[in-house]
Parts: structure tokens; C-alpha cells; sequence
């Protein structure tokens, strides 16, 4: 038969039913694959699921241990909070500048502060800027230690008019080795010390050295 040859409209009936059953046996197949693809298709449903809470876990286990060590790391710094009035700063390395260290050093810089090491396990509230040959140094002390220093006989205490309540250079009864002692408006004691050079020599430096504490006593004692 020629498909390209006229259809007349009674033909054209005459082919519905077989176009019906034709469209029966299509949406069987149809069906019949459907199932096919219903079957395959919760794999991914289930893949995505499963993916979902997976992924809400690690979130929720992962926020309280960023939590708890900033929680840790608060509590910790609270006890190196000043004592006394609440003008010291935490942290003793931010009084001063490398230029004003160079200044009382007479070494060039830039000098950057190192906290001192626990004593006893505890922190120590104190900085020093500079090198093992040359620094300037400020800590924490207490009033049991100056008096000790002060009572010591291989040592002389000299009274530092204008520096705190009040203050004293600490030296060896040879006059090297200084150190400023004073005690703050708050009443805590604390040391300052300038080494210009550590070496064998360093002795003929005392009355600069001298001269260097007294001024930076004098600055750290408004500042703490």
C-alpha cells in the first residue's frame, strides 16, 4: 500500500480502533517502564534524604566546641584583670613604645615586649622589651619583697621623691645593679629595671641606668 496514496474518511474510522489498542499496548509499556523508573527512583529520594541530616549533625556537634574555648579563653583572663583601681592595662606590654625603649636603652630597635615566666604556675604581670644584652623591664612585685630588699644589708635603698606613693632605687652597696621600686596609688609594688649592656663592662652604665628607671618609673607609675 502506497502511504503517500489519499485516505478517505471511511478508512479513516475504520483505523481508530487500531490506533486505540495501539495507545492500550503503548501505556501498558509506558506503565510497565514507569515501574521501572518508581523503582530507581527512591535510591536518589533516599540518597537526598540521608544527605540532610548528615550534613545538620556536624553542624550541631561542630558549635559547642567553637563555643566552649572562647568561654575557657574569658574565664582565663579574667584573674589578670588590675586589682587595684583599673587603670593597669592586662597587658603590661602595651605601656610602652619601642622608640621609648630605644630611648632608655640607648640601643636601636624596634624593641618588642615578651611577658616574663610563671612563678609558681602563676602569670606574672609584667614586660620586657629588648634583648638579653640590653632591655627594659617592668613587673609585679609586692610589698613583702621591697621590704626584704630594703632590710637586706648588701643592699642600699634610696628614696625616689615624685614616682607613686612612694619610691626606691635598689642597688648593690657598690652602686651597680640598680632597680626602681614604687608603689603605685593602688598600693601595688612594682619593679623597674634598665640594662643598657650586659656585659663585663656593664658597670660604668649604673648612673645611666639609674637615670633611665627614674624616668621610666615615673611614666609607668601614671600609667598602672
Amino acid at each position: 500500500m502506497d502511504r503517500r496514496s489519499p485516505i478517505t474518511s471511511g478508512r479513516r474510522y475504520a483505523w481508530l480502533p487500531a490506533l486505540a489498542l495501539a495507545a492500550v499496548a503503548v501505556a501498558g509499556c509506558s506503565s510497565s517502564g514507569g515501574g521501572s523508573t518508581a523503582a530507581s527512583a527512591p535510591p536518589p529520594s533516599a540518597g537526598t534524604t540521608a544527605s540532610s541530616p548528615a550534613a545538620t549533625v556536624p553542624t550541631a556537634t561542630t558549635a559547642p566546641s567553637v563555643t566552649a574555648p572562647t568561654a575557657t579563653a574569658t574565664a582565663t583572663a579574667t584573674p589578670t584583670a588590675p586589682a587595684g583601681n583599673g587603670k593597669r592595662p592586662a597587658d603590661a606590654c602595651t605601656l610602652l613604645t619601642s622608640p621609648q625603649v630605644v630611648a632608655a636603652v640607648g640601643t636601636a630597635g624596634p624593641f618588642t615586649g615578651t611577658h616574663p615566666s610563671p612563678v609558681d604556675g602563676k602569670a606574672v604581670w609584667g614586660c620586657t622589651w629588648g634583648s638579653r644584652q640590653s632591655y627594659a623591664h617592668i613587673r609585679e612585685s609586692s610589698p613583702s619583697s621591697l621590704a626584704t630588699l630594703k632590710a637586706n644589708p648588701e643592699l642600699t635603698a634610696t628614696p625616689v621623691p615624685g614616682i607613686g606613693k612612694e619610691a626606691y632605687l635598689i642597688q648593690r652597696k657598690n652602686g651597680t645593679h640598680p632597680s626602681v621600686y614604687f608603689v603605685a596609688e593602688d598600693g601595688l609594688v612594682y619593679e623597674v629595671e634598665v640594662v643598657k649592656d650586659r656585659g663585663p663592662n656593664d658597670d660604668v652604665n649604673a648612673p645611666a641606668e639609674i637615670a633611665a628607671e627614674s624616668a621610666l618609673a615615673l611614666l609607668l607609675s601614671k600609667a598602672v
